[in-house]
């Protein structure tokens, strides 16, 4: 009796040495590069900085957390000057399965094609780069592991983005599924709908008068592939009656990949094909992004928190002359 009495005394020892306690993080994190044109955009270099994130993490429990960041390279003013915004602002709840954001949060229309690109501070994924959704919204963000093949995700955001929080009468509606066939696979498919509001419509080309206006509905279909040595990702993304103008559609195809060659280089390369519609009455095309990207690189990993990618771009425009550039890339990350 007293040898189980003193097992006892040492198991609740044991699990309140391993009592959770709460704790916080700082968010520090930036993108830098410099870039260099040639050809017909000789005239283009320089430095630029894209992302400078500061923020923190706070963990309240085992399966609540909350989080603040702002990004003070969100954008630029009329004089070039950085602007300030609130990145994030969010509560977290992750448990049984269950992963649930509600605020000012990041949402999951490309983060999983970021996840497999691996190299976001040197180029956005697809969707981002050619403005088909905000990455950042206000709303609900819900994901449910259903088993280890299967999971699937719901949204309920306002659309608008966080450069722009406003209630009107339209709401972004999106739903997501991913199917795991093997170890190392993905297949993604995922699906919105965003409410067409006459204060959120796009303007009409000079000449154009008048159009059919229809909600705004955007299509993804991504597989993609990772293991310790390769990640691999192919995409196609469609935008239906974008800024709810009626058979004003634009889409595209990405491919990309990112091998390991050592502990602290990898090599990258991708091609982005983008693509638009437009509606009878319009006289011209009106999306100036159509045609080819192609980017080759590699990346250096000194240390945890950096990183280095020299890469060179060619930019092949539907209706202009193409363009080369050299680029270094370099993110940091505390």
């Amino acid at each position: 009796i007293v040898s189980l009495n003193i097992c006892s005394i040492g198991l609740s020892y044991g699990q309140d040495s391993l009592a959770f306690k709460p704790s916080g993080r700082v968010i520090a994190r930036g993108f830098l590069d410099y870039s260099s044109g040639f050809g017909e955009a000789n005239k283009e270099r320089g430095f630029d900085i894209t992302r400078a994130f500061l923020g923190y993490n706070y963990q309240f429990t085992k399966t609540f957390n909350g989080q603040v960041i702002i990004d003070g390279a969100a954008g630029k003013t009329s004089s070039d000057g950085m602007e300030v915004y609130l990145r994030n602002a969010f509560i977290n709840w992750r448990d049984n399965g269950f992963n649930i954001n509600a605020g000012l949060i990041g949402l999951m229309q490309f983060s999983t094609q970021e996840d497999y690109w691996m190299h976001r501070y040197v180029m956005k994924s697809f969707q981002d780069l050619n403005k088909m959704a905000p990455s950042v919204d206000l709303g609900v963000t819900a994901e449910y592991n259903i088993n280890d093949f299967l999971s699937a995700d719901l949204s309920l955001t306002n659309g608008e983005g966080n450069k722009k929080v406003q209630k009107d009468n339209n709401m972004r509606y999106a739903a997501g599924l991913n199917l795991h066939p093997t170890r190392n696979t993905i297949l993604r498919v995922y699906v919105d709908i965003y409410n067409e509001d006459e204060g959120t419509r796009d303007k009409l080309p000079e000449g154009v008068t008048s159009s059919e206006y229809k909600d705004q509905y955007t299509l993804s279909l991504f597989a993609g592939y990772k293991d310790k040595v390769i990640s691999a990702g192919a995409e196609y993304n469609r935008v239906y009656n974008k800024g709810f103008i009626e058979k004003k559609d634009y889409f595209g195809y990405s491919f990309y990949t990112s091998v390991a060659c050592s502990p602290k280089w990898r090599t990258f390369a991708r091609y982005d094909l983008a693509d638009s519609s437009s509606p009878d009455n319009f006289t011209t095309p009106w999306y100036g992004s159509d045609g080819q990207l192609m980017m080759i690189g590699i990346e250096f990993r000194p240390m945890k928190q950096l990183k280095i990618a020299p890469n060179f771009r060619n930019i092949n425009p539907d209706r202009s002359k193409s363009e080369q550039y050299l680029y270094i890339n370099v993110e940091f990350n505390l």
